[in-house]
């Protein structure tokens, strides 16, 4: 292709999708903490989507936020920030309203992943003070938040014994 063709095709995915005009603007403007900071608002509506009392949140919303973070290749530790919010939020929402257990088991494999991921990089050692914190600080008396708080004590022990 010549190089008027390759201008022409990339002017054409810009109008055509909207994940290829907030990549190439990305590209262009790299603004990760603005790019963090509208992905953390995303993940903290979702935790906190109700109907009639009950949570509503959706953990493949909360999965794609993340990923869309990460198509950007922003670093690890943007990353990493990304998921250990998602997950601190769940744990600050899960101890005020009861979750789903679905939702609570996907965000019991969000943490390991988030585990995970922050050891391939190195950054165990910023990241977990934070995620032991929140769950560490989540309350066991009420039903939901005691088997929540379990569920992820459980996960977070099995996944450090692990790595």
């Amino acid at each position: 292709m010549t190089a008027n063709q390759i201008g022409e095709l990339l002017l054409d995915l810009y109008d055509a999708r909207p994940e290829a005009k907030e990549y190439l603007e990305f590209f262009i403007n790299p603004d990760i903490d603005a790019k963090l900071e509208k992905a953390r608002t995303a993940i903290k509506k979702e935790l906190m989507r109700a109907s009639r009392g009950r949570n509503k949140a959706r953990s493949t919303r909360i999965r794609r936020t993340i990923r869309d973070i990460a198509s950007l290749n922003p670093g690890p530790e943007a990353v990493c920030e990304i998921m250990t919010h998602s997950v601190v939020t769940a744990c600050a929402v899960g101890s005020g309203q009861w979750i789903k257990d679905t939702t609570q088991s996907a965000i019991a494999r969000l943490m390991h992943d988030t585990l995970a991921e922050a050891d391939r990089h190195g950054l165990l050692d910023m990241y977990l003070p934070r995620i032991r914190k929140a769950v560490d600080t989540m309350p066991s008396t009420p039903y939901y938040s005691r088997e929540f708080k379990k569920l992820l004590t459980s996960t977070l022990e099995d996944t450090l014994h692990d790595l």
